[in-house]
């Protein structure tokens, strides 16, 4: 914070561009081509105070006349508020490798939210062959899936999930992710990558946003990332998690 203060002195009183900071963007964008194989232009990349916000952006971007499908059961907010901006939700039952197939096949929605990484709060993370079968369900007009990677940077595996948005071939994922679980629950700081498709969508009907997100913690952010401390904190915590499994006598 110091550092940033004396480095951008009076530009952190500048009011940050609707879709975030371009330092923050651009770092954004090149950490997830790095560790998530997704590679993106930074106008792709939206910054907001939080899943929770970033969810409202969506229902502006997609339109509340659409349903929405979610996991059943899956984290209390993403429903909540769905509904309170006035989308209606199918809940679709989990099964121990993801959603229930016959359940995603018979939904009405055009909209499928998912946590693949690892649902909460049962844990269940998806299988490889359910993350084809979600790309196979979105594969039909007009239909997008919301992926919601929380928590992922923390996964014992060496090589991390691939995600859905860089396996589909139909430009259909929108990418969510926050710092609230890798940083601090009181840094209320996340992101969405949009598909291409969406970026003049977002631009014409939701445009008039201010972004929510401090400029201030946003050149903080981008400096932990360019400067490759949030990637050294990360692979700390992997390593200690894997320590850990080991001790308690799990194959890694």
């Amino acid at each position: 914070m110091r550092r940033v203060i004396s480095a951008y002195g009076e530009a952190l009183l500048d009011v940050s561009p609707n879709l975030g900071c371009i330092e923050l963007r651009g770092a954004i964008a090149r950490y997830l081509a790095r560790n998530r194989n997704i590679y993106v232009d930074i106008d792709q990349i939206v910054i907001g105070s939080g899943a929770e916000y970033l969810y409202s952006l969506i229902v502006g971007l997609l339109g509340q006349s659409r349903t929405f499908a979610l996991e059943s059961p899956s984290y209390e907010k993403i429903e909540q508020v769905y509904r309170t901006f006035g989308v209606a939700c199918d809940l679709l039952p989990l099964v121990a490798d993801g959603i229930d197939s016959s359940s995603l096949r018979n939904t009405q929605a055009s909209v499928l939210h998912i946590t693949p990484y690892r649902s909460f709060p049962t844990g269940i993370t998806a299988s490889a062959s359910k993350r084809y079968e979600y790309l196979q369900w979105a594969a039909q007009p007009n239909h997008f899936i919301v992926e919601d990677d929380f928590e992922s940077e923390f996964t014992v595996s060496r090589k991390p999930e691939e995600t859905l948005f860089s396996m589909t071939d139909h430009d259909n994922v929108i990418y969510l992710n926050t710092f609230s679980k890798t940083i601090s629950p009181s840094l209320r700081v996340g992101y969405m990558v949009l598909p291409k498709r969406l970026v003049g969508v977002f631009s014409e009907r939701l445009g008039c946003f201010s972004c929510t997100v401090p400029t201030f913690e946003q050149y903080v952010l981008a400096e932990l990332i360019e400067r490759g401390d949030f990637e050294r904190h990360i692979n700390r915590v992997r390593r200690a998690k894997r320590k850990g499994l080991t001790k308690r006598g799990y194959a890694e």
